[in-house]
């Protein structure tokens, strides 16, 4: 791991706050009232936006699949995920209220969804996964997969993964149409075949979920165990490897809980940029293809001066990750204290000088975190919000337009 010096740090908020005041745009869910997350967003190979809608506190909730067409400015509710299942919400199980970080564009204009437990049983307060793992009713039924033609809004197919355990981060291997994904509770990777409509199971890596498995050009899926070493699957081999490249965790820390939360690949493919989800977040950058282990960078905090203590996992929470046209990368980052609000950061990735833009919001409408981030190929930014009702996402357009001065078209990103 190579640690670099602190960077430049540019406080804009006076200057930058009347440039996001009218650049952001709250995209506001109100048919779903009572959804309150919204974990999943990317951009089709047809260029529109595509979001999994999820609840989180209420019991006897579905997630849905919406678009969003840029050109029309257009929001559109494509699907009932309980509708697809054939398993109602409201039936006393635990429901399939979430696609997590697991809604996937394919190359052929194919989505790929698996749901993700968490949401209570209608008229339950809570549900544990631990606390049911053998109750007939209260046990959740699994994580489905599903895929799904946008174009006439057909559903491809319907399959199981993992029994009793549900699904929270995936990522698509193009060329091969290999589906990563780790496993809620029990941290199992496994790996479905599209063609085959097969799943194997690599067994268990660790205990504290990953929030992201992210993939270098030839394929190969990484994620950590709950140290934050990096753990890979070689597609040529189809084997997990343990790498002896630890993701950047503070002095004070011995890397335990550091899993990645957010990672995005830079414009030419060669590294990947990355936060952990922990008390104390890191942004890095690593380079998969450099040597046999690949080369990791620890870019410190993502925005702001080091501390030696920490409060609360969410005082300086940070995602939504996005590389613009202009070659900058942005990302959300809560800020503590008395601020406590989102504010959009936006790192030069030639230097690394960091530059706040202000607060996330459209007039009074704030979210109250970030998790996940697409781009359209017009430029536009979108930031899916966690835990507000109903829950949203925020277009941003920067103000730089496109560094090559055109559009850009294809699959965007492959991971959710």
């Amino acid at each position: 791991m190579i640690l670099l010096p602190q960077t430049e740090l540019v406080d804009r908020e006076d200057i930058c706050n009347k440039d996001s005041k009218m650049g952001f745009k709250a995209i506001v869910f109100d048919k779903l009232p009572v959804h309150d997350t919204t974990w999943s967003v990317i951009t089709g190979i047809d260029g529109l936006i595509y979001i999994g809608i999820c609840g989180e506190m209420t019991g006897g909730l579905s997630a849905y699949l919406a678009s969003y067409d840029p050109a029309g400015d257009r929001l559109d509710y494509l699907l009932e995920v309980a509708d697809v299942l054939g398993i109602p919400a409201d039936n006393g199980t635990p429901s399939h209220g979430k696609v997590h970080y697991c809604l996937l564009p394919s190359e052929d204009g194919m989505l790929y969804a698996a749901t993700h437990c968490t949401c209570p049983p209608v008229g339950d307060f809570v549900w544990r996964p631990w606390h049911t793992w053998s109750d007939s009713i209260k046990q959740f039924s699994g994580s489905k997969i599903f895929g799904y033609d946008p174009k006439d809004g057909k559903i491809l197919f319907v399959d199981n993964l993992i029994p009793r355990q549900s699904t929270r981060c995936m990522a698509l291997n193009q060329k091969k149409q290999l589906i990563y994904g780790i496993t809620y509770p029990h941290d199992h990777f496994f790996v479905y075949d599209i063609d085959r409509r097969a799943v194997k199971d690599y067994g268990r890596i660790g205990s504290f979920n990953p929030q992201c498995i992210f993939l270098d050009r030839a394929g190969n899926g990484y994620t950590t165990n709950d140290y934050g070493f990096l753990v890979r699957f070689n597609a040529g081999a189809e084997k997990l490897e343990e790498l002896e490249v630890q993701i950047p965790h503070s002095s004070f820390k011995n890397g335990f809980h550091a899993v990645p939360y957010d990672v995005v690949s830079s414009p030419d493919g060669r590294a990947v940029y990355g936060v952990t989800w922990d008390f104390d977040v890191r942004l890095f950058r690593y380079f998969p293809e450099e040597g046999s282990q690949g080369r990791m960078e620890d870019l410190g905090k993502p925005y702001g001066t080091e501390t030696g203590t920490w409060w609360d996992i969410k005082d300086d929470h940070t995602g939504g990750l996005v590389f613009g046209l202009d070659g900058y990368l942005y990302m959300a980052m809560n800020f503590g204290g008395s601020d406590h609000k989102s504010h959009l950061i936006r790192v030069d990735p030639d230097n690394l000088s960091r530059e706040d833009l202000g607060p996330i919001h459209d007039g009074d409408i704030y979210p109250d975190h970030i998790c996940r981030a697409a781009r359209d190929y017009e430029g536009n930014l979108y930031f899916a919000d966690v835990g507000m009702r109903p829950t949203k996402m925020f277009k941003y357009t920067p103000a730089g337009g496109s560094r090559n001065g055109v559009s850009q078209q294809g699959i965007i990103r492959s991971w959710g």
